[in-house]
């Protein structure tokens, strides 16, 4: 333990800043892309030409490339030094959002966003992974939450920054700002050393063991339930709470409690175990989807359930994540790629699933709360055979 805490400080003494933090500045601007078309969809589709629902494409493209390359891509180049894969991901990744932000067509900007998916897809695990390795070992879930500490910052930041920009410049703008921050990000990746080292050779099939192993799969699939529900609440808040401000409002505060769940997840894992961490998140958010129709109406209460349910789905990932890495199922990696493509696949079903139940004018809140359920059912059989 001495020689690794010297080790460790070591590096940080050498490197600068601590290495998690600056892998963190990575995650920030990729975490802000996700939303930047939120903000800017309406500029979007006048500047292009096209519907507000067809420039809404350029989300979906970004996150359907992040979830397809999470597991296939990372995977792929997981045998290279971090280093370079870092690096050089996160380059290509601002280069091709600089080019979303002079795309003269539609058809060219969900080319340029669907690259930009499946490119920042290899960092975010590779960064996760490079953060584990620099930390002590009662210490990994406080490194896993800093890069998802950053992604959250992102993700809060990202609409209003982008609103902001369209509002004064171009939509063109918002994503010029995405490139700027992975180039700030590339910067300080340059300036620390990345301990972890490369992956063995081997065929990607072999890499993805892991997803025959049944305890991954039903991980996965907690994460992939969890996420579905929220998305599809939070994708809909507007049919919930009433008049813009009080949206805005609870939107903002939704944001700010997500990022301290991240930090507060992470560190919670580290001393009551991820099990415990996960069964708590669950019972709580579904208690609060229970609720939040009738509090809807009442400011105070609408927003204590914002910042639980921010809370809590957010303190879920990083437990996840520790989870997996507990199951010892495969390259660390490859299972926090497969975590990620989780997270967005839910993303994803939520945002449509939520949208057929508010076509047929049904509950949202009855469609979460049976996501929770089902994901309560599953995470009680896996922890069974789970050490705490």
């Amino acid at each position: 333990m001495t020689t690794r805490r010297a080790m460790v400080a070591h590096q940080r003494t050498a490197a600068g800043p601590a290495p998690e933090v600056a892998l963190a500045v990575g995650a920030f601007a990729i975490g802000t892309d996700i939303h930047v078309v939120a903000g800017v969809v309406g500029g979007l589709a006048d500047d292009l030409g096209v519907s507000v629902g067809a420039a809404g494409l350029a989300a979906t493209v970004f996150a359907l490339g992040y979830a397809v390359g999470a597991p296939l891509l990372g995977v792929a180049v997981a045998a290279r030094p971090p280093r370079q894969v870092l690096v050089g991901s996160l380059m290509l990744y601002g280069l091709l959002t600089a080019l979303s932000a002079l795309a003269p067509t539609l058809p060219v900007l969900l080319v340029t966003r669907a690259l930009a998916g499946l490119t920042c897809s290899i960092y975010i695990p590779t960064a996760a992974a490079a953060a584990v390795a620099a930390a002590l070992e009662n210490r990994r879930g406080r490194a896993l939450g800093t890069i998802l500490v950053g992604s959250s910052v992102g993700t809060v930041l990202g609409a209003p920054l982008g609103t902001l920009l369209a509002t004064l410049l171009s939509w063109r703008a918002a994503f010029g700002l995405v490139g700027l921050l992975a180039a700030v990000a590339v910067l300080g990746l340059l300036r620390i050393r990345i301990s972890a080292p490369p992956l063995p050779p081997s065929a990607v099939l072999e890499r993805l063991r892991p997803v025959r192993c049944p305890r991954v799969l039903g991980l996965l699939g907690v994460t992939f339930l969890v996420l579905t529900a929220s998305s599809s609440m939070y994708t809909y808040l507007d049919v919930l709470v009433d008049g813009s401000a009080r949206l805005a409002l609870f939107i903002a505060v939704f944001g700010i409690a997500g990022v301290a769940g991240v930090w507060w997840g992470g560190a919670a894992v580290d001393r009551f175990g991820g099990p415990r961490v996960v069964l708590a998140a669950l019972v709580g958010l579904a208690a609060g989807f229970a609720v939040l129709p009738s509090v809807a109406m009442t400011m105070a209460a609408a927003l204590a359930v914002a910042a639980g349910w921010g809370a809590l789905a957010w303190a879920l990932i990083p437990a996840q994540q520790h989870r997996l890495l507990g199951l010892h199922a495969g390259p660390t990696p490859v299972l926090l790629a497969l975590n990620t493509s989780a997270i967005h696949l839910g993303f994803a079903a939520g945002a449509l699933l939520g949208g057929l139940v508010v076509d047929a004018g049904g509950p949202l809140w009855a469609l979460a709360i049976a996501c929770c359920t089902a994901a309560l059912i599953l995470h009680t059989v896996l922890i069974r055979r789970e050490p705490s």
